[in-house]
C-alpha cells in the first residue's frame, strides 16, 4: 500500500490527478477530473488504496428498503425490463436511493458471484465519499447521466468495471437515485458503452414517468408536444395541475423544456398552466371535452403548434362551478378538501402530500405536527378520505379536552354494569367505534402517560379489552396523530413515552405555519369558496392584501378564516378595506388609507418592518439581515413578516446576498 503524498492545495491536487491519469493512459472528461479532486480533497481518499464496497447489514437493509418501499415498486419494472435486454451480454443492473445505496440489483447468473465480489448486490453504498470516483456517486452529484469506464474509477479495484448510468427525479424536480448497468472487462473503448447509455437513459426516462402517472393518479395530467416534433420518451413532456390550473408536478422532461424559457426568478412548479399552452384549466377541458380529444394551440414559451392530451381521473369534473347549476355548488361546499388542495400551492407541502400519498393503506401510523391552526385535522380528514378506508368511520379525541378521568373509558369503551353511573346499555370506545376507518387522536402529546402505556399496547397488539368485557375486540384501524406540542422534549421531560412516540411516528408530517406558508393568497380564496358563500364577488383594496400577506398569523388558517368572517361581515357590498379588518390584524403595522398613514401601533408592541418608512425601511432590513447572518426565516421571525415579503423588499432596496461589501 502506498502512502498518500501532501498536497499543499488545488495545484498540487491537479499535479497529483494529471500524473494518475498519465499513469492508467487515460485523458478523462472535466466532469470526471472534478470528482477525483473530490475524492481526495473532501474525502480524504487514495487511490492507490484498495477498499472493498461497503455494504450495511441485512436490518438496516429492510429498514432502507421499507422506507422506499414505493420507489421500489415502481422502479423494478423498469429494471427487470432493462436487464432482460442487457443481461445476456454480461450487464448487472443496480437501482439505488439518491445516496449511493443500492437498493435492487439483477446480477447474470452465470456471473452471479463475481458480480458480488465487485460489490454488485443489495445494500453496497457506492456514493462518491464511500466508493470514489464510480458511475453511481458520481452521477448523483453531477446529476446528469455519464460513463465512468475502467481506469477512470478512482480506486484501482475497480477498473475492471464500466459503468452507463443516469439519475432518476420525482416530478417535485427532487433527486430519488439512479439507474445504472455495468460490465466486467470490456475489451471495447469507452464510445462502446454509448448505446448501452442509451437504453440505460430510456429506462430511466420511463421509470420517472411511472413515478410521475402513479403520484398524480388523482389529479389533472397533461402530455404536451410540439406538433411537428417525432414523438419521442425522452422528450416527452408531463405537467400536473390542480383545480387552478397551477402547475403542482412534471417530468424531467418538462422541467427541461421550459425552465430556461420563463421569467428571471419564475420556477416551472407554481406556474399557471396557461402561460405553458396558452390556454387556461377550463378552456383545456372544454376544448378537449374533458380529456377525450387531444387540443392544439399555439404555446407562447415554444413560440410553435402544440399538442396537449389531457388525463382527468374519474369523477373529477371541471375546476370552476358552471353559472346557474347551485346543486353542484352547494355540494362541493360541503365537500372535504382534498390533499391536493390543503397543500395548495406551496411545493414544501406539495412535496409531503406526494410522500403522504405513498404510505397510505401501508399500515403506517401517521404523526402530524404543526403549530394550533395550521390545520392538522384537516389533513387527518384528506388522509382517510385517500385511503381504502374511507368508506369507515373517522373518528376525531381531542386527548386535551377531555377530563383525565374519563379518557380512558372514551378510548376503550365500557359494557353495562361496569361502574356505578355508567351507562346501562354500555358504551362503545373512541377505538371500537373507529373500526374499519381512522382514529384521530388530536393533540397526543396532552394524554397522561399512565394512558399511553395501555394504548400503545392496544396499537401494538390491535385489539382492546373494554371495561367490564370478557372478550378483547379486534381492532382494524388507521391511526393518525395530532399535536403542537415539542413530543422529543416532553420525552425528556419524562411527559411523553420513547416506545409510544415511535409506535406513532410511523410517518411524520410538520405543517408549516401560516406565516412561512408561498401561497396565502390562494389559501383566502379557498376559505372564501369552502365556507363563505365563493370568492368571486369578494375584492380587497391593495393595503389589505398587502397587510393580508405581510402579517404574522400567530393562529394561523384558523386565526385567517375568522378574519375573513368577521371583514366580510362588516364590509361594503364585499369590498374589504383597511378599516373592515379586525383590530388586532390593523395594530400590527402602518397602514396607509386614501393616500394617507394611519399609525395605530401601541408603544409597547416590537416593531415591524413597516414602521420603518422610506430608506429607513431599507436600512432596518440590511441591518437585521447581517445581525442575523442573512438568515431569511429568523428575519422574517424578527420582523413579523413572511420569507416571501423579505424576499420582495430586499429587491425593492436593492439588497443583494452576501458578497464582499457585506
Amino acid at each position: 500500500m502506498r502512502n498518500m503524498p501532501r498536497l499543499n492545495g488545488t495545484k498540487d491536487v491537479v499535479a497529483y490527478v494529471t500524473g494518475n491519469f498519465q499513469e492508467r493512459s487515460i485523458q478523462p472528461e472535466e466532469i470526471i477530473a472534478k470528482s477525483w479532486q473530490r475524492s481526495l480533497l473532501n474525502y480524504g481518499l487514495d487511490p492507490h488504496s484498495p477498499q472493498d464496497v461497503e455494504v450495511i447489514t441485512n436490518h438496516e437493509i429492510k429498514q432502507h428498503l421499507e422506507r422506499h418501499e414505493s420507489y421500489l415498486n415502481i422502479a423494478r419494472n423498469g429494471l427487470t425490463g432493462l436487464s432482460k435486454r442487457i443481461s445476456a451480454a454480461g450487464f448487472s443492473v443496480l437501482l439505488t436511493d439518491e445516496s449511493g445505496l443500492t437498493l435492487d440489483a439483477k446480477l447474470p447468473p452465470q456471473m452471479k458471484d463475481i458480480w458480488q465480489d465487485a460489490g454488485i448486490l443489495i445494500g453496497s453504498k457506492w456514493g462518491e465519499k464511500n466508493a470514489g470516483t464510480n458511475g453511481i456517486g458520481t452521477c448523483l452529484i453531477e446529476k446528469e447521466s455519464m460513463i465512468i469506464h475502467q481506469h477512470e474509477h478512482f480506486f484501482d479495484n475497480h477498473k475492471q468495471l464500466s459503468c452507463s448510468v443516469t439519475p432518476i427525479f420525482d416530478p417535485l424536480g427532487n433527486l430519488k437515485g439512479c439507474l445504472n448497468a455495468s460490465c466486467l472487462g470490456s475489451s471495447g473503448s469507452k464510445e462502446t458503452q454509448l448505446l448501452t447509455l442509451q437504453m440505460v437513459m430510456m429506462y430511466g426516462r420511463m421509470i420517472e414517468n411511472s413515478y410521475f402517472r402513479q403520484s398524480y393518479r388523482s389529479q389533472v395530467t397533461m402530455h404536451i408536444k410540439e406538433t411537428k416534433n417525432f414523438s419521442d420518451l425522452a422528450q416527452e413532456q408531463l405537467i400536473a395541475v390542480n383545480e387552478r390550473g397551477v402547475i403542482i408536478g412534471a417530468n424531467r422532461a418538462a422541467f427541461a423544456e421550459y425552465e430556461g424559457l420563463l421569467l428571471p426568478g419564475q420556477q416551472l412548479l407554481g406556474c399557471q398552466i396557461e402561460d405553458i399552452t396558452g390556454l387556461t384549466i377550463n378552456e383545456l377541458l372544454s376544448k378537449s371535452n374533458g380529456g377525450a380529444n387531444t387540443v392544439y394551440n399555439q404555446s407562447p414559451k415554444l413560440l410553435d403548434e402544440i399538442e396537449v392530451a389531457i388525463r382527468v381521473p374519474a369523477g373529477i369534473i371541471s375546476p370552476t362551478v358552471e353559472p346557474g347549476n347551485k346543486q353542484t355548488e352547494r355540494s362541493n361546499k360541503h365537500k372535504h378538501p382534498t390533499l391536493e388542495q390543503l397543500a395548495g400551492e406551496d411545493l414544501d407541502v406539495l412535496q409531503n402530500v406526494q410522500q403522504i400519498r405513498h404510505v397510505i393503506d401501508k399500515d403506517i401510523p401517521i404523526l402530524i405536527t404543526g403549530e394550533t391552526g395550521t390545520g392538522k385535522e384537516a389533513f387527518a380528514r384528506a388522509i382517510h378520505d385517500a385511503s381504502a378506508k374511507k368508506n369507515g368511520p373517522f373518528i376525531a379525541l381531542n386527548c386535551a379536552a377531555i377530563p383525565e378521568s374519563l379518557i380512558e373509558s372514551e378510548l376503550f369503551g365500557y359494557r353495562s354494569g361496569s361502574f356505578t353511573g355508567a351507562n346501562r346499555k354500555g358504551m362503545k370506545g373512541k377505538l371500537e367505534q373507529a373500526n374499519g376507518g381512522t382514529i384521530f387522536l388530536d393533540e397526543i402529546g396532552d394524554m397522561p402517560i399512565q394512558l399511553q402505556t395501555r394504548l400503545l399496547r392496544a396499537l401494538a397488539e390491535r385489539e382492546i379489552l373494554a371495561l367490564g368485557a370478557s372478550e378483547p375486540t379486534s381492532l382494524d384501524i388507521q391511526v393518525i396523530s395530532a399535536t403542537h406540542q415539542n413530543l422529543i422534549q416532553r420525552i425528556k421531560d419524562k411527559l411523553f413515552r420513547e416506545d409510544f412516540y415511535y409506535r406513532l411516528n410511523g410517518m411524520a408530517l410538520k405543517l408549516p405555519a401560516l406565516r412561512l406558508r408561498s401561497d396565502k393568497e390562494f389559501i383566502i380564496r379557498c376559505i372564501l369558496n369552502s365556507e363563505l358563500g365563493g370568492s368571486e364577488d369578494v375584492t380587497f383594496s391593495p393595503q389589505v392584501t398587502t397587510l393580508l400577506n405581510d402579517y404574522h398569523w400567530p393562529g394561523n388558517i384558523r386565526q385567517l378564516g375568522n378574519v375573513l368572517r368577521y371583514s366580510l361581515a362588516v364590509s361594503q357590498n364585499k369590498h374589504i378595506t383597511v378599516d373592515d379588518l379586525p383590530i388586532e390584524v390593523r395594530a400590527n403595522k402602518d397602514l396607509f388609507k386614501e393616500g394617507e398613514i394611519v399609525t395605530e401601533i401601541e408603544e409597547s408592541k416590537t416593531m415591524s418592518l413597516s414602521d420603518f418608512v422610506s430608506d429607513e425601511e431599507g436600512r432596518r432590513l440590511l441591518e437585521t439581515l447581517r445581525r442575523l447572518r442573512w438568515n431569511i426565516t429568523q428575519v422574517s421571525e424578527e420582523l413579523n413578516i413572511c420569507r416571501s415579503t423579505v424576499y420582495r423588499k430586499m429587491k425593492k432596496y436593492n439588497i443583494e446576498q452576501p458578497n464582499n461589501m457585506y
